[in-house]
């Protein structure tokens, strides 16, 4: 009986120790503070918003927080807050959750898409990215738009249209790009009239199919319309000012996105494996995909070089192609199952060497950046030199640090400070009057690097965990 009911379930009780392993991974970091653009930006966005109100409308939050986004994840993790309490681990709690619904959806999206094997494969493979692990305890807007993008693919292609309006919506009110994926929806409605060949397609079909299609866009039209009548720009000045069409830059960015999404963190074992297994599937597979199952990968391949494309028109970051990663994930689990799955001898080798592959770098804390698990030592560095500061009662010290250690410096909403207690004689330029410098190289620029060899600086306390490092510097007495 146990034997039986453990061969029946087993996809699903690992995914449930996937989770698990999940929950207690990251436990440890949901107490810890803000970091990067979730220090500056969300974190205190959404306690902002949790003081004001939960809101959708441009007017929510001030453009200094905001920064033009959709409102729809700082509604939610306010809304979240107003029920269990305006802290960091309850903000962070939110974004776990989060994490768990895409570990859950991808299993069970690529179950209804292929089979089991394939939704629990490409479980395994997304809790092993590095960036999703780093990510699904930050208050970012990654793994909820990553979720969003798979629900709403999931509702096209069951033609579950409804929820098609919900998902979508909810998809371009988190974050701009979004609309990506519409655009995509878009290109294949017409591909697939011609992959449908249907021998009569009337225009008025068409043009109901398309207003479906579209309605995520008016909703963000309508967003668009109102931020204009309350700030009185569409789109934040300052990110409209980083574009930058010269082509130059966008060989440079097409380059490097390519890296992000096929080659960063081990994902070149992921690429080497999905074109081994095309081989494979075309002279192992007993078999074949049906015309439905070829669309998903077919849409999957065209959605991955769309984001790829319009991506490269603005500033990235690592973290913003985990919605690209998410869906290769799905189309490289479905096509390594498919090909093997019936040759056992080769499909558990290929399966633990794919899952190996990734496990090896998961847990690597050689970057300090919020796409590893190495961004934890960049914050408890910072938070020690700063509670070291605070012990020596610096408040009133003139300072010179980074941007981002001299906004935690300020705001104790950014977890850093041990009390409402602020430094409010920071600076960024090393002055006569400074008599103090904190360092940190997860910052480090040429003109803060020259002053560690400064002749008027002498080093009082260095902070150092794993490859993050924060140095504070005083003025030497004459």
């Amino acid at each position: 009986m146990v034997l039986q009911f453990l061969k029946k379930h087993y996809s699903k009780i690992i995914l449930l120790v996937i989770i698990i392993a999940l929950i207690i991974i990251k436990f440890p970091h949901l107490s810890l503070p803000y970091y990067g653009d979730e220090g500056f930006a969300f974190g205190p966005a959404v306690h902002l918003m949790y003081k004001t109100g939960p809101s959708l409308l441009p007017s929510g939050l001030d453009p200094e927080y905001s920064y033009g986004h959709p409102l729809l994840l700082h509604f939610l993790v306010s809304s979240w807050m107003k029920i269990f309490g305006p802290t960091i681990f309850v903000t962070k709690t939110f974004a776990l959750f989060i994490s768990i619904l895409l570990l859950i959806s991808l299993y069970l999206i690529g179950k209804s898409f292929f089979n089991p094997e394939t939704g629990l494969l490409a479980a395994i493979l997304m809790f092993f990215q590095p960036v999703f692990l780093a990510q699904s305890s930050f208050v970012l807007l990654e793994i909820f738009l990553s979720l969003l993008a798979l629900l709403t693919i999931w509702a096209f292609f069951k033609k579950r249209w409804n929820w098609y309006l919900i998902f979508s919506s909810m998809l371009v009110m988190t974050k701009e790009s979004g609309l990506f994926l519409i655009f995509t929806l878009c290109i294949w409605q017409l591909i697939d009239i011609f992959l449908e060949k249907e021998a009569e397609y009337s225009g008025r079909k068409l043009f109901y199919q398309y207003l479906v299609i579209l309605f995520p866009a008016f909703v963000f039209g309508g967003f668009l319309i109102i931020q204009k009548m309350t700030w009185g720009w569409f789109f934040f000045p300052l990110r409209i000012q980083e574009i930058r069409l010269t082509p130059e830059k966008l060989s440079h960015m097409l380059w490097h996105i390519r890296n992000i999404i096929f080659f960063l963190d081990a994902r070149s074992w992921l690429t080497i494996g999905l074109l081994i297994s095309l081989l494979g599937y075309y002279f192992l597979a007993r078999k074949s995909f049906s015309l439905a199952q070829w669309k998903i990968l077919w849409f999957s391949t065209l959605f991955i070089g769309v984001f790829w494309m319009l991506s490269s028109l603005n500033a990235v970051s690592n973290r913003y192609f985990l919605v690209v990663n998410t869906i290769f994930i799905l189309m490289t689990a479905a096509i390594i199952v498919q090909a093997f799955m019936h040759k056992k001898w080769l499909f558990y080798p290929a399966i633990l060497l794919l899952i190996f592959s990734q496990a090896f770098f998961a847990f690597s804390h050689e970057r300090t950046g919020d796409d590893s698990l190495g961004f934890e030592d960049p914050i408890i560095v910072q938070r020690d030199a700063i509670r070291f500061l605070e012990d020596m009662d610096a408040y009133n010290t003139h300072i010179l640090t980074h941007f981002l250690i001299n906004f935690n410096m300020q705001y104790p909403v950014a977890g850093y400070l041990s009390g409402d207690k602020i430094f409010d004689n920071t600076t960024g330029r090393f002055t006569e009057f400074v008599e103090l410098a904190v360092i940190s190289n997860v910052e480090l620029s040429q003109e803060l690097d020259s002053l560690r060899i400064n002749p008027q600086l002498e080093l009082l306390k260095r902070f150092e965990r794993g490859n993050a490092w924060t140095e504070i510097y005083q003025r030497k007495k004459n």
